[in-house]
């Protein structure tokens, strides 16, 4: 394996321990019991983690795939596909919520 795609490899790999390492303290802040403004951010921070940890793993599985002449196309199959961006969009629209009520106040 060539240093740019050993690189692209370990770049995805360490977002994805990260981004679950984030999400696992905020879900376990959030199930703690914070206060109610601190645990709706922790969950929307946990899910946005979330997703991007799951956009890293996608990431990694299909450039590995394409890298060793594997089968891409089931990667772009619409369960797949969904699957991977579904808690980002999660994360995404509760992060909107929370800026629409701090934008009413």
């Amino acid at each position: 394996m060539d240093t740019a795609a050993a690189l692209a490899f370990a770049v995805d790999g360490a977002t994805a321990v990260a981004a679950a390492f984030n999400a696992a303290w905020l879900l376990q802040h959030w199930v703690r019991g914070a206060e109610r403004g601190r645990r709706l951010a922790a969950i929307t921070l946990a899910l946005f983690n979330a997703g991007v940890g799951l956009q890293a793993a996608f990431a990694q599985a299909l450039y590995t795939s394409h890298r060793f002449n594997g089968p891409i196309e089931p990667f772009f199959a619409p369960a797949p596909w969904l699957a991977s961006r579904a808690a980002l969009l999660a994360g995404t629209l509760l992060l909107s919520l929370l800026i629409l009520r701090r934008a009413e106040r």
